[in-house]
């Protein structure tokens, strides 16, 4: 649905994950997070999402964004890392097909992260014309960091 967001972790997603004052918590939910094993600097984020289920948007477009999120080892409040953010393209709009594909990229990053912080990468979905109704949007999502 618009306005909602879905968490992508290791081949597992879970729907309806709130953002509150730019905050999401993950202590009540299933754990979608990866650990960085070492320092690292993130480079670039490419993400993609293909459409599971087709949908009339006759005179709305909305627009998937990917947004890498971060918490330190002991902490299960992750906030948004400033740059590390994609829009994929194009923005969806009319007659959306099963099949339909999205998909977007952001380089020359250079984001510092220690070891052991926490990354939880999260999609969502926002009406950027038209009418902001209730609308679902069935599929799938991968992604990738380039860390060095």
């Amino acid at each position: 649905m618009v306005g909602t967001t879905a968490a992508v972790g290791f081949g597992s997603s879970a729907t309806g994950i709130q953002i509150i004052g730019g905050i999401i918590d993950t202590t009540n939910i299933n754990n979608f997070a990866f650990s960085m094993p070492r320092d690292g600097i993130i480079r670039s984020l490419a993400a993609y999402f293909s459409v599971d289920a087709g949908i009339s948007l006759i005179g709305t477009t909305v627009q998937i964004t990917a947004q890498l999120y971060s918490a330190s080892s002991f902490n299960n409040q992750f906030t948004a890392i400033p740059g590390a953010v994609v829009d994929l393209t194009p923005a969806l709009t009319g007659v959306i097909s099963i099949g339909d594909r999205v998909s977007g990229i952001t380089t020359g990053l250079a984001i510092p992260v220690a070891a052991e912080t926490r990354l939880l990468l999260i999609f969502s979905v926002a009406v950027i014309t038209g009418a902001g109704i209730a609308t679902t949007l069935v599929g799938y999502a991968s992604a990738g960091l380039g860390i060095e």
